[in-house]
Parts: structure tokens; C-alpha cells; sequence
């Protein structure tokens, strides 16, 4: 069986059979597209257009302190603005949703103030720092609504909120800059005199051992141990001199006319006080051989008390006299010297100790003053970020920073954004065409009866002798001719229609009939 292969006069006789089942269809899904498109109700969209202006004044002479994108600060400015407590005020105060307000809760109709608001960045390709990306330059703000004049003010409703959010937010975070800095700088501040404290504490409780007294404890020990040379040498020479004196005062009569046993004694008595009066100045009055000899002067001085006294009572030579003298006060300055050296090595101790404290102390004291230099760059680095956040501060509560300018307000739409009732009614005609034509060719792939010569002829295989055409009788004729009115007058009534259409739809027939003779003129 050969394939059924239908030309383009077999679709028009299908379409000429199914004649209704094509034209129905079509007429009523064309009527429900001008129902619909005469129904739907116009909404208009109002739109602005805001700016961002860069700062004013160069950002090498004053930053600011709000450095986000812009498209970044735009989304947040978003989120404050479409609040359920601004939209719903905004609701309210134009009366929008009546039919709605009572049935549903105010974040349902702020989700759909939501909807019917549209926010659209504007970016360029900008060149920065050798390489190309996208900016934010401006953006628009547009709200739909079915009244033209409300859509404008509601759209400048919500240009005037989206430019004081941003005032205020840049010059909130201005603020809240300064304001950390500041308490940050303070902070630091009272850790300087934290530290500060800390460091004349320190010096009070280690006035002598400090790094910068060393110097003068060295020099001190240096000078303490050259005066006890110099004592030493002195103690020496003294030590000599009343030797000498002792030699020359055992050598000499303290009479003139004087016994040998009294002379004898006051030698060997006068030999010890020697001995002793050294040794003394040498070593402690605790050492054994000073004791020892103390021991001995002792006793020659009990068993000769009586001579002594005599010899006392007795002394009348000049030159003893002046030699016992002379022992007396080298005896008393050698005392004397060895009490200052005993002074000067308690103070060489204690200046040695301070010494030996110092390296200790000098760790710690630098560690403090370390902290304390630290503490003092961050303070004066947050006191110079500071003085620029204030600056910045200033500029933003000036608006001299990065700002919205608004060039382009929201103006009454003269024509409806949507729905497009055009558009609607050219769809609408080609689907109810489409749909009409579609029925018909499933209705005749459905019908299994056989039609014409050729199909016959393929359901056979057999050639027809002859061909009998259709013999049309009275009743044929009247109803091709009732079916030519029909025609005519839905083809007059798509015809009104769509004069009616375009003229309420589309544009008044006056304008258009004016532009269409001002373009035949123009020819």
C-alpha cells in the first residue's frame, strides 16, 4: 500500500468539509481573546532613575569611611526601605489593595507592594587598575498600579525613602566610625597610664638599680675604690709613722732620771700598744692575734699599774711627751680611717648590688617601656584615624561624599505597561486559528471514510472507470447561501471589532487616522 501523501488540495478540501468544526472554534476562542483583552486592566508603571555621585572633594585629601560596592549598599538600602512597617504605611496612605486589606495580613499585601516594585542596576564597563569589570553608575526605581497618577506618586514615594536611607545610613556608618576609633584610642589611652604607672612604680621600688643610673654606679665604684686606695695608702704611711714614733718613744726617757725596771716596763707596754694599735687597723678587734695582744696589754698594764702611775706622775721629758702625742693622733686618725673604709665597703656592697640588679632590672623596665611605645604608636595611629573618620563623618552629614541624585523623576504614564492588549489579540488569532485547523485535520484522521478517486483508487488498487461529481440539489444551494451571510456578517463583525479594538486598545482612530494621512502627505 502506497504512502497517503496529501498535497495542498487535499488540505483544502479537508478544510472545505470541516468547514465548521474549524470556524467555530476559531470565533469563539477569538471572542474569549477580546473578552479577555477588553477585560484585563490596564496597569501602568512609573519609573526614576537615580544617580550615583562620586564624592566631590578627592579622596587623597579625605576619605570616607563607607567603602562598600555600590550595587552592595543598594541591595541594604533595599532591605530597609521594603520593611512591612514602610510598606504598610505606604499602603495606607494611598488606599492601595482595598479589596484585599481586610482579608489578608500586612506582610501578604507588603509581599505584593513588593512584587509590583522593581529596582534595576545600571552598570558600565569601567577601566580599573588595567583591567576592565562592571560598575554601578545608577539605578531605577519603578512601581506598577492600575491608577497612572498613583503609580508616579507612589514611585516618588519610594525615591524619597531610598534617598534618605542613604543619607542616613552613610551618615550612621560615618558615626559609628568615629565613635569606635574614639573609644578604641581611649582605651589605648588608659593603657598608656596603666603602663605609665606601672613604670614610676617600678622606678620607686628600683630608684638605685635603673639602667640609666649604671653609668653613675660605675663611676661610683670607681671612685669608691680609688678613695679606699687612697685610705689604704694613707693607713699605711700612719701605720709607718707610728712605728717610727713607738721605736723613738721606747728609745726616749720619759724623765729625765728614770729606773730600769720602770723604763723596761714602759717599753715592753709601749711595744704591745704598738702592735696593737696595727694589727687594730688592719684587722677587726674580734680577730684572735688582736685579742691576744689586747690579753697582754692588759696584764703588763695591771702588774705595773703602780709604776705606771709613778712614771705618769713622774713624766717630765719634753720629746716623750711630744712622741706620745703624736702616737695619740695617728692612733686616733688610723681609727678614724678605719671606720670610713669600713662606711666605704658597705657602700661598694651595696653599689655592686645595685649593679648586679640592673641588667634584671633593665629587662623588665625595657619590656615596660617597649609596651609603652607600642601603646603610644597605636594611640597616636588611632587618634590620626580618628581625626579622619570625623572628617569623613563631616562630609558625609554635608554630602559631600558619594551621594543619590536624582535626574530623573517619576512622571504619569500616558500609555499602560501592560497588558499588551495588541499582542494579546495576535496570539489569541493565531491559536484560535491554529486550534480550529487542528480539530479539523484530528477529526478527519479519526474519520475512516473514503473520499475521491485517488483514495479509492489506494484503498483498491483498482483505477475507477469514471468519476460521478457531487450533484448539488435545491436544499444545497440555500445553504451555501445562508452560509455566505453568516460569512459577511462575522466578517463585518471582526471587522467593528477590530476598529473598536484599535481604537480603545491601541490608539484613538482620530490620531491614528491623522498620522496615517500625515505619512501619505509626507509621500
Amino acid at each position: 500500500m502506497e504512502e497517503d501523501v496529501k498535497s495542498l488540495v487535499d488540505y483544502w478540501n479537508i478544510i472545505r468539509r470541516r468547514k465548521k468544526l474549524v470556524i467555530v472554534p476559531t470565533l469563539i476562542l477569538l471572542l474569549i481573546t477580546v473578552v479577555v483583552a477588553l477585560v484585563l486592566p490596564p496597569v501602568y508603571q512609573s519609573q526614576a532613575t537615580i544617580l550615583i555621585e562620586q564624592q566631590h572633594i578627592p579622596t587623597d585629601l579625605v576619605k570616607s569611611t563607607v567603602v562598600s560596592f555600590a550595587d552592595e549598599r543598594i541591595k541594604q538600602i533595599e532591605q530597609k526601605v521594603m520593611t512591612v512597617d514602610n510598606v504598610t504605611k505606604i499602603i495606607e496612605k494611598y488606599s492601595l489593595y482595598p479589596e484585599q486589606k481586610d482579608k489578608v495580613a500586612n506582610f501578604e499585601l507588603a509581599e505584593e507592594f513588593r512584587k509590583n516594585t522593581v529596582l534595576t542596576l545600571i552598570n558600565a564597563n569601567v577601566v580599573s587598575q588595567g583591567r576592565d569589570k562592571k560598575a554601578t553608575l545608577a539605578f531605577s526605581l519603578s512601581f506598577s498600579h492600575k491608577n497612572a497618577i498613583v503609580a508616579q506618586k507612589i514611585t516618588n514615594e519610594i525615591v524619597t525613602l531610598y534617598l534618605a536611607a542613604n543619607i542616613k545610613n552613610r551618615t550612621e556608618r560615618a558615626i559609628e566610625a568615629t565613635k569606635f576609633l574614639e573609644e578604641e584610642a581611649d582605651k589605648f589611652k588608659l593603657e598608656i597610664q596603666k603602663i605609665e604607672n606601672q613604670i614610676a612604680d617600678y622606678k620607686e621600688k628600683y630608684s638605685d638599680s635603673l639602667p640609666e643610673l649604671l653609668a653613675a654606679n660605675t663611676s661610683a665604684i670607681s671612685r669608691t675604690e680609688s678613695e679606699l686606695q687612697q685610705l689604704d695608702l694613707r693607713e699605711s704611711m700612719l701605720n709607718e709613722r707610728r712605728i717610727n714614733l713607738r721605736n723613738q718613744l721606747s728609745l726616749t726617757s720619759p724623765n729625765i732620771i728614770m729606773s730600769d725596771n720602770s723604763n723596761n716596763i714602759v717599753e715592753s707596754l709601749s711595744s704591745l700598744e704598738t702592735q696593737y694599735s696595727y694589727l687594730l687597723g688592719k684587722y677587726s678587734a674580734m680577730h684572735p692575734d688582736v685579742k691576744a695582744i689586747k690579753r697582754k696589754i692588759d696584764n703588763v698594764a695591771r702588774s705595773s699599774s703602780a709604776t705606771k702611775e709613778n712614771i705618769a706622775q713622774n713624766i717630765n721629758n719634753p720629746v716623750y711627751l711630744q712622741l706620745q702625742s703624736e702616737i695619740e693622733i695617728s692612733g686616733l686618725e688610723l681609727q678614724n680611717i678605719s671606720q670610713h673604709k669600713q662606711k666605704l665597703r658597705n657602700s661598694l656592697k651595696e653599689i655592686e648590688v645595685r649593679v648586679s640588679q640592673t641588667h634584671q632590672v633593665e629587662r623588665g623596665y625595657y619590656d615596660l617601656m617597649r609596651d609603652l611605645d607600642n601603646q603610644r604608636l597605636k594611640y597616636k595611629e588611632l587618634k590620626s584615624k580618628a581625626l579622619e573618620a570625623k572628617l569623613s563623618q563631616t562630609l558625609e552629614e554635608e554630602q559631600k561624599a558619594e551621594k543619590f541624585s536624582l535626574i530623573e523623576p517619576a512622571r504619569v504614564p500616558s500609555k499602560p505597561e501592560k497588558p499588551n492588549r495588541f499582542k494579546i489579540l495576535v496570539l489569541g488569532f493565531v491559536l484560535s486559528i491554529g486550534i480550529g485547523l487542528g480539530l479539523a485535520l484530528l477529526a478527519e484522521m479519526l474519520d475512516s471514510s473514503i473520499r475521491g478517486h485517488k483514495q479509492l483508487e489506494r484503498v483498491t488498487g483498482i483505477v475507477p472507470i469514471a468519476v460521478i461529481p457531487y450533484i448539488k440539489n435545491q436544499n444545497d444551494k440555500d445553504q451555501h447561501k445562508k452560509n455566505k451571510k453568516q460569512i459577511a456578517m462575522l466578517a463585518i463583525i471582526l471587522v467593528v471589532g477590530a476598529i473598536v479594538a484599535t481604537h480603545f486598545l491601541y490608539q484613538p482612530l482620530d490620531i491614528l487616522w491623522f498620522k496615517v494621512w500625515h505619512r501619505i502627505s509626507m509621500i
